[in-house]
């Protein structure tokens, strides 16, 4: 029925496809719409099945269909901890994250000063149900024979020893090598429902890696767990089945989708390498978390849009759980409203999008079939290159996978500073009259957090999110309304032609808006002096002179000099950058002109000091 169907209708070929774009194109060369992803490969406007046909991916394995709506709890007592699950089991949530953590006489989490505190945490709890991680990081071997015993009969139990993580985020594995490998094999189990030892990729996209790096580093970090094991007498089964993944997800929606399935794959070779089958019957279980790299403290109902495409691109990519961080985490220690809604996209994906009912939701779709493949090869590559320089922990040593992240975080931090990344509401089209108040203490802890040094023999990474410079340098002019009621005045003087005043006018409202500060457009004036008049009426304490490159010629000497006279103490500024005239406007005192090139946050850190608001 179906072949007879389609043959009423003549083929369209690929040519005939692209000659059809190049006509829309009109003129514009093909390579227009063709992009290169940041892993440094082409995507095509289009795919077809003939992009596929020729090699097809291996089959990707998982143990369950859909996946488990996470929610991390980290509660002020084991008492509490337990009611606050109960009362989410009810809300829908399907598994937890019990947070203990203990660092240097730091901790964070829920206080468990014994191995016996577990069972009073998950009381009540039907574990046959529900899975459950404890994340205790350097504790785990500790609490490992108390989480055995809660294990027995349970659906899943997972824990996260992780000292190469220890080592990323703190600088040390936590113990000696020699210790740290006999808690590594102490932890193995050959049971199905219990993972001990865990590869917190999550740190590697925290803190601004590209998704081919986290998905190489991650392959690199799980073999070497996976060596020690074997090397300490640990059979192959046992090995490969208390390894687990706790992997971050960014923004790039199509690309994090493939990585995801990229990951299933390209560890099951691994494991296939050492015994034929041994990835298809110790498939890898993978919990996904949104990350705070791409959180915005500014226009933070944004993170809201943020953390549902992440999670749905997690699930179709076939994450087996997924936690979403509240919109306002990046200023709230935690509220009930920003937990619900996160906890409610999950929801929204499941019962009316209905991603758990197909294995894998996003297979037979061309692009993201070619998109996998690419992904696995160049992350394959760089897994390599990483293997061949001796393995993950001599890499971490020597300080190779923090610098190569630390390069990636630097791109994208330029990218969104001249804003050729947008963040919406923070480096474009910002709600000037918002202001985040509360905002100010976790930046001070942050700083606190940056300014402790590392006294541990590996380099740490940065997980700074890609917004902290915009959040901080904006928050100054928060903390100055919050003790002086007003905040600095910007007048937008325009003049001359209507399209170019109106069109720089904007530009400025945009780009200095940013900033926080109250912005006076001007419908436009006769003359440069009218407008500085008005300008010293408005108690302006930047004057943005806002026209066109031809007419700047005529305007800037006259809005020196009536600056000069009128406003001497206001900053001149001068919307554009009329390269033929930037001698002669600094000649006359005129030293900043805000364009489309310009880095932003260079801009604003100058603009905070020179008005004393840092």
């Amino acid at each position: 029925m179906e072949s007879s169907l389609f043959a009423e209708f003549p083929e369209t070929s690929t040519e005939d496809w692209k000659n059809t774009i190049i006509k829309d194109l009109k003129g514009l060369p093909y390579e227009k719409i063709q992009w290169e992803t940041e892993e440094g490969f082409l995507i095509e406007p289009f795919y077809r099945k003939e992009d596929i046909s020729s090699e097809t991916l291996p089959r990707i394995h998982r143990k369950d269909r859909g996946w488990k709506i996470t929610e991390g709890i980290v509660s002020s007592s084991v008492t509490l901890a337990n009611e606050d699950a109960k009362a989410l089991r009810k809300k829908g949530v399907d598994s937890f994250v019990f947070f203990s953590h203990e660092e240097n006489g730091a901790t964070y989490g829920i206080p468990l000063s014994q191995p016996n505190d577990l069972s009073r945490l998950v009381a009540d709890l039907d574990l046959k149900e529900i899975p459950v991680l404890f994340s205790l990081s350097g504790r785990t071997p500790d609490f490992a024979k108390e989480i055995r015993s809660l294990a027995q009969g349970a659906k899943q139990v997972l824990a996260d020893y992780d000292p190469f993580g220890n080592a990323l985020l703190c600088g040390d594995l936590g113990a000696t090598e020699e210790k740290t490998k006999s808690n590594l094999a102490s932890l193995v189990s050959g049971a199905s429902n219990e993972k001990f030892i865990c590869v917190h990729s999550y740190y590697l996209r925290e803190s601004g890696s590209t998704v081919t790096q986290e998905l190489a580093y991650a392959l690199a970090w799980g073999l070497e767990y996976l060596n020690i094991l074997i090397e300490s007498g640990r059979d192959l089964d046992s090995a490969a089945e208390s390894i687990w993944f706790w992997t971050g997800i960014g923004s790039d929606y199509f690309t994090e989708i493939a990585k995801f399935r990229a990951l299933r794959i390209l560890w099951a070779e691994i494991l296939n390498a050492y015994k034929p089958g041994l990835g298809e019957a110790h498939p890898i279980h993978i919990h996904a978390s949104t990350t705070e790299w791409n959180f915005t403290a500014y226009d933070p109902y944004v993170n809201m849009l943020r953390g549902t495409t992440a999670a749905m691109s997690a699930v179709m990519g076939g994450a087996d759980s997924v936690s979403v961080h509240s919109f306002d985490k990046v200023y709230k220690d935690g509220n009930e409203f920003g937990s619900r809604i996160a906890r409610n996209s999950q929801l929204l994906l499941r019962h009316e999008s209905h991603l758990d009912k197909v294995e894998d939701p996003s297979s037979g779709s061309y692009y993201l079939e070619v998109l996998t493949k690419k992904l696995s090869e160049v992350a394959w590559a760089k897994f390599q290159e990483i293997e061949k320089e001796g393995g993950f922990h001599k890499s971490l040593l020597n300080g190779t996978i923090q610098s190569q992240v630390d390069l990636s975080a630097k791109k994208k931090r330029e990218s969104v500073s001249t804003r050729k990344q947008t963040l919406l509401g923070t480096n474009q089209y910002p709600l000037s009259s918002e202001r985040q108040i509360e905002l100010k203490h976790s930046i001070s802890k942050t700083e606190k957090k940056i300014s402790v040094p590392n006294e541990g023999k590996y380099k740490r990474l940065n997980p700074l999110r890609v917004s902290y410079d915009f959040d901080r340098l904006r928050n100054a002019t928060d903390v100055y309304f919050e003790k002086n009621k007003s905040v600095p005045k910007v007048f937008l003087l325009t003049i001359g032609n209507l399209g170019m005043r109106k069109a720089r006018a904007a530009f400025g409202l945009n780009y200095i808006g940013c900033l926080g500060y109250e912005i006076i457009d001007n419908l436009g004036f006769t003359s440069v002096e009218e407008g500085v008049q008005a300008a010293k009426k408005a108690n302006a304490d930047i004057v943005v002179l806002c026209s066109s490159d031809e007419e700047y010629a005529e305007f800037i000497p006259q809005f020196a000099d009536s600056m000069k006279t009128i406003l001497p103490k206001a900053w001149k500024i001068v919307a554009g950058y009329p390269k033929d005239l930037i001698s002669i406007a600094e000649e006359k005192g005129i030293e900043d002109f805000i364009h489309l090139k310009r880095n932003l946050v260079e801009f604003m850190e100058k603009a905070q000091k020179k008005l004393g608001l840092i």
